[in-house]
């Protein structure tokens, strides 16, 4: 068979047990790509620079300041040791510290030069000053071979640490590429399953929080807007996917109500409290005080909501957010920021053009995979839904970026790296700081063939746990409690992540049984009763968005959402006032309709639903728990009809009587 390549090829192809073909690893992977051996090579010859200056500071000149200044070049502090002052010697020490979690958490990129640099020159000027222990101007000769000592073992030891999870990497791949030569890669999960309880309940949480004014926030966890699980934007980020996967899967023929909610619940973005945190990253990061999130960097935020976009109309078909201004952003001294669909995609495209390392960053100088696999699938779902080139003409350098400067040899992708000096670390956000795929596609949209890879080698691990858990299933029912884990950032634990995983795992894997069991069991473990702004499970914000992600990711995933774009419903429409809660409404055969309709809050004396699209001069009758009325169309294939007490859940079909 042949394998469609999007781009430029990589790899090889070898053919799989199944008769299908998947991309191994190479066998010679590069060690780091051009781009951040060059940004290395420049953090390099920086520090040589600085040890060489030290180094003839203390060596080449007999001032007592200028050997404390050099010495502090040496090693950050290390000139107050030579001063006789211990303390000062462990307070720049602790402060290094800081300065390195500004680095990463406020994109601070000057705080640890600033805290090295700073240090150097305090020793400098306090070289003749007054000492707690000793005489004044005193100096301790024997510093220098301890700082001396210390910087080489610290940079020995990174050295090695990173040397090691190479070649522990390395040593692996003969076998992952027996194993993907040989594995077989099931198809997703894309049976429908009636929406069931829970995911009335879901659904209605949904609502509330959509129908809320315009400015109400009520239901999302708030907190930290930086790095903290109680980010605002990756709140409603979640719920917005998991309202347009419900909205294809779910609702195709009950578009009205879920349109609006959806359509409110892509506006909450505009809400300072959502993005005013960019003013900070951009003004310490960037030295810019430009609070716009969507102009420079900030992927988190632009190609996040340009993927909620796509999934919006995909899932709708509404141009609501295509017209120019459609989401304006106000700052708090009045000025505004006006960006469409259109111009969001532009933006992504923009900075990706603008990039060295070819991925753009979050935090200002931090590339994240994750947040650039946001940025791919914004490009690729605009070119769907609106027939632009984005991501045709940046794809290729995309994935030279992904095979060379973030890949591994055994197939996982580091999870950031630096645009300014061009490492790797592990933030603590994931798993040993890599993985094999990400993002809400996984790769399925943007590189089929590295989504099929990256499959093969999850399957390694989850295929054998599925199947285990698959043989606990009796007759559709898990008994099964999970231990609760912590969530995003750890901000709280709960249930919901490993089951969570569990679902995902099942639907990867292909099995339809137990990711409905699974759901079940969910439900019953981690159901509260509650409703908004409580919510139904005990999860945080994030973790009921993923949820709900999981849940609603039949036929349809984001992924195939994003491939197809938008499809108009077949068959009959249906809809009622907002005191109904529609939870199905789909027409498998073009002809007849399933519904399934329940109270939105108090049950009801009696239900209006409104039919459209029907066949003009075609007699249909409503059926279900005690229903059997007669339906009508108009000339325009509207109907009207009466369903008495509605006091539960009731499922009803229209068909067409002759």
């Amino acid at each position: 068979m042949s394998v469609t390549l999007p781009f430029a090829e990589v790899g090889e192809y070898r053919a799989a047990a199944s008769g299908e073909q998947v991309m191994v690893l190479p066998e010679r992977p590069r060690r780091l790509g051009p781009v951040s051996r060059v940004l290395l090579a420049r953090l390099v010859v920086a520090v040589v620079v600085v040890q060489a200056a030290g180094a003839w500071l203390f060596f080449g000149t007999s001032s007592h300041a200028a050997r404390a200044a050099g010495l502090g070049l040496v090693l950050p502090g290390a000139g107050f040791l030579y001063d006789a002052m211990p303390l000062l010697f462990l307070l720049t020490l602790v402060l290094l510290v800081v300065a390195l979690v500004l680095w990463w958490g406020l994109s601070a990129h000057f705080a640890i030069p600033l805290v090295w640099l700073a240090a150097a020159g305090g020793a400098a000027l306090l070289a003749g000053g007054p000492r707690l222990w000793s005489d004044r101007g005193a100096q301790w000769d024997w510093a220098v071979w301890p700082a001396y000592a210390l910087a080489l073992v610290g940079v020995g030891v990174a050295l090695w640490k990173v040397e090691r999870r190479y070649r522990r990497k390395l040593a692996q791949i003969p076998a992952l590429n027996e194993h993907l030569v040989t594995a077989t890669v099931p198809s997703r999960a894309t049976a429908h399953r009636p929406p069931d309880e829970m995911d009335g309940e879901l659904l209605r949480w949904c609502y509330s929080f959509a129908e809320q004014p315009a400015d109400g926030i009520d239901g999302l966890d708030w907190g930290e807007q930086f790095h903290g699980g109680t980010q605002l934007r990756y709140q409603v980020n979640a719920f917005s996917w998991a309202m347009a996967l419900y909205a294809a899967n779910h609702l195709p023929n009950a578009p009205r109500r879920m349109e609006a909610a959806l359509g409110a619940v892509v506006e909450k973005h505009t809400d300072p409290r959502v993005w005013r945190y960019w003013r900070t990253l951009n003004l310490l990061g960037n030295f810019d005080a430009n609070p716009d999130p969507i102009r420079r960097d900030n992927i988190m935020f632009s190609a996040f909501l340009g993927d909620v976009i796509n999934t919006f109309e995909a899932a709708t078909g509404s141009d609501r957010f295509d017209r120019p201004g459609s989401l304006t952003f106000v700052w708090q001294d009045g000025r505004t920021f006006e960006y469409d669909h259109h111009s969001i995609a532009e933006a992504v495209r923009r900075n990706y053009d603008h990039s060295r390392l070819g991925f753009f960053p979050c935090e200002p100088g931090w590339s994240f995979t994750v947040c650039n696999v946001m940025g791919a699938q914004t490009l690729r779902g605009h070119d769907a839904l609106h027939g632009s080139q984005h991501w045709t003409e940046v794809g290729p350098r995309w994935q030279e970026t992904l095979d060379n400067e973030y890949f591994t040899p055994d197939g996982t992708y580091a999870h950031i790296r630096s645009n300014h000096i061009g490492v790797s670390w592990d933030t603590g956000e994931v798993p040993t700081g890599h993985y094999f795929a990400n993002g809400t596609h996984r790769f399925a949209d943007i590189l089929p063939d590295h989504a099929r890879r990256a499959r093969a080698l999850e399957l390694r691990g989850a295929g054998p746990k599925m199947a285990m858990l698959g043989t606990l299933v009796k007759d559709g029912r898990l008994e099964l409690e999970l231990p609760a884990e912590p969530e995003r950032h750890r901000t709280r634990s709960s249930s919901i992540p490993p089951w969570t995983k569990v679902i995902g795992g099942a639907r990867m894997v292909g099995d339809d049984a137990l990711a409905w069991a699974a759901m079940d069991a969910s439900a019953r473990q981690c159901a509260t009763g509650e409703r908004w702004p409580q919510r139904p499970v005990a999860a945080a914000g994030n973790g009921l968005g993923g949820y709900m992600i999981v849940r609603w990711s039949a036929p349809l995933d984001l992924a195939a959402l994003n491939i197809r774009g938008y499809l108009p419903p077949t068959g009959p429409l249906v809809d009622a006032g907002d005191d109904v809660l529609i939870t199905m409404a789909r027409s498998d055969n073009g002809r007849s309709l399933d519904v399934v309709v329940e109270p939105m809050a108090e049950p009801l004396a009696a239900a209006t639903l409104r039919f459209g699209q029907l066949a003009s001069g075609a007699l249909y009758r409503l059926v279900g728990e005690g229903v059997a009325v007669e339906v009508t169309p108009t000339a325009d294939g509207a109907a009207v009809a009466e369903v008495e007490s509605l006091a539960a859940r009731m499922s009803l079909r229209l068909e067409v009587a002759r």
